[in-house]
């Protein structure tokens, strides 16, 4: 059991830090400003910054994407940060996009032509309406183990580190990051 130092990295070099706990092996929300080193081993200190939860998201366009790291193992993944709520949306764990990429499908809109994320046949998360094949993404697992041989299936993706490439829908990736909570 244990509490680790998680570092967001926002893209104009900013980094602001949290709790990783490695029993629920997720972030936690609270975004702190300071660490310290104690006894070889860096944890966060001082008060937490303001957060705002309850505020309305931001605009897609005003969404931040960030990198996030957690100690021990320097594991990362790529989130979304919230300007107005003054916190991370999701996904606040490294194992979310192995989820998502398990959950959903990825397929192009019907009038946008962009990649969506979508767990019905004909809508994506955001609302849009989507058809045809869907694209090379789902992974298949039973009980976290992949289904057939690990050949047949598309690469892993972390999907919020592609937050902007010009053809993914940023909408669907802000309703499933919403989700890791």
């Amino acid at each position: 059991m244990g509490t680790w130092l998680a570092t967001v990295r926002f893209p104009d070099g900013t980094a602001r830090y949290a709790a990783y706990s490695t029993v629920s092996g997720a972030m936690s929300t609270e975004l702190y400003a300071m660490f310290h080193v104690e006894h070889y081993r860096e944890s966060i200190c001082g008060d937490p910054l303001p957060r705002f939860p309850e505020a309305p998201r931001a605009p897609i366009d005003q969404l931040i994407p960030v990198e996030i790291s957690h100690a021990p193992d320097d594991c990362h993944w790529a989130a979304v940060y919230c300007p107005r709520r003054a916190m991370v949306l999701g996904p606040l764990s490294p194992y979310w996009m192995w989820r998502v990429q398990e959950s959903h499908e990825m397929i192009r809109g019907v009038a946008d032509e962009l990649r969506h994320l979508s767990q019905l046949a004909d809508r994506a998360r955001c609302g849009a309406p989507v058809s045809g094949t869907p694209l090379p993404y789902r992974r298949y697992a039973v009980m976290g183990f992949a289904d057939g041989d690990e050949a047949d299936q598309p690469p892993e993706v972390d999907i919020f580190a592609t937050w902007n490439s010009p053809d993914i829908c940023r909408e669907c990736l802000a309703v499933v990051a919403a989700q890791d909570r």
